[in-house]
């Protein structure tokens, strides 16, 4: 079989044009750091990457989620230690009243005085809002004041409703980002708001005296009681979900860790193959070139 002048030029330079091709694309590679240029270059390490792109852009919403919810819960934390001080000290109060030295209208009225304090501090608590204006305490009705005092029937109600905010941190796990007014100060079928007002009513009335008093005192202990229950409920809620959400970050830091690597491995270049590999193509480049211009120089007049 005879090749023509014509068709030998055109495998030279066919030749020459991979080689240059593969040089190109090597020098490329050695300049971004990356193996893979395009999907075509290794399709199955192309899904790859997309599958851990992915996984690694949940991981990091995960991370944002879990941040914030962090911090929601170290503010109701907060609020729970406030509302659990002011419930203790109503309490030594309480049991103070029957005390011969507040047996007066004068140290009635000092206690009643100072409970009337506390029960608007326990009252602002259920009330609190967050940095966008939302109450934390009313469930999902976020735009409802939770805590009110009906000027009907003078008794404080809760106005939000018993949900919680569920805030996704992993895969197939969320977390409660809210406690309710309700559970935190519900004491059997009552608040702790009425308990308090109540026994305040109480100590400003001087036809409530005796037994009545003692009634009214033995009430507001029980009362008080199972509402510190209550609120200690809810920090141990929350501690267990902040620990927890301790826990699932570490977990998301892990696995970051084990899909950088896994993205290195198809991504990365490996400079040592990539320089040898380069190598073989210029001498292959250089020799197909010494050889095209070999086969230029050949004539049969040249021969003659």
């Amino acid at each position: 079989m005879r090749i023509s002048t014509s068709q030998m030029n055109n495998i030279m330079l066919t030749s020459m044009q991979s080689s240059t091709t593969g040089v190109n694309k090597t020098f490329i590679q050695l300049n971004s750091g990356e193996r893979m240029l395009k999907p075509s270059d290794d399709p199955l390490g192309a899904v790859q990457l997309m599958m851990l792109d992915r996984e690694q852009a949940d991981i990091s919403q995960f991370k944002k989620n879990i941040s914030n919810l962090k911090t929601q819960l170290g503010q109701t934390e907060s609020h729970l230690d406030a509302s659990n001080t002011a419930v203790l000290r109503a309490q030594e109060l309480v049991t103070g009243i029957l005390n011969a030295s507040n047996s007066t209208m004068e140290g009635r009225e000092a206690i009643a005085t100072e409970l009337d304090g506390i029960l608007g501090q326990l009252t602002d608590i259920a009330n609190s809002k967050n940095p966008n204006g939302d109450y934390i305490f009313a469930g999902t009705k976020t735009d409802t004041q939770p805590i009110v005092k009906d000027p009907a029937t003078g008794k404080y109600v809760y106005q939000g409703n018993s949900d919680q905010r569920e805030v996704q941190v992993a895969e197939s796990m969320s977390i409660p980002a809210n406690q309710t007014a309700d559970v935190m100060f519900s004491n059997g079928s009552d608040n702790i708001f009425n308990t308090l007002d109540s026994v305040i009513n109480d100590l400003r009335n001087p036809a409530v005296d005796g037994s009545n008093l003692t009634s009214s005192v033995t009430q507001a202990q029980a009362d008080i009681k199972s509402t510190l229950s209550s609120i200690n409920g809810a920090l141990t809620d929350v501690g267990g979900q902040q620990n927890s959400l301790t826990m699932i970050s570490g977990s998301h830091d892990d696995n970051k860790l084990i899909n950088d690597k896994l993205i290195g491995d198809v991504k990365d270049l490996d400079y040592s193959q990539a320089i040898l590999e380069l190598n073989t193509q210029m001498a292959a480049l250089q020799a197909t070139q010494m050889t095209y211009s070999k086969v230029q120089n050949l004539s049969l007049f040249k021969l003659m």
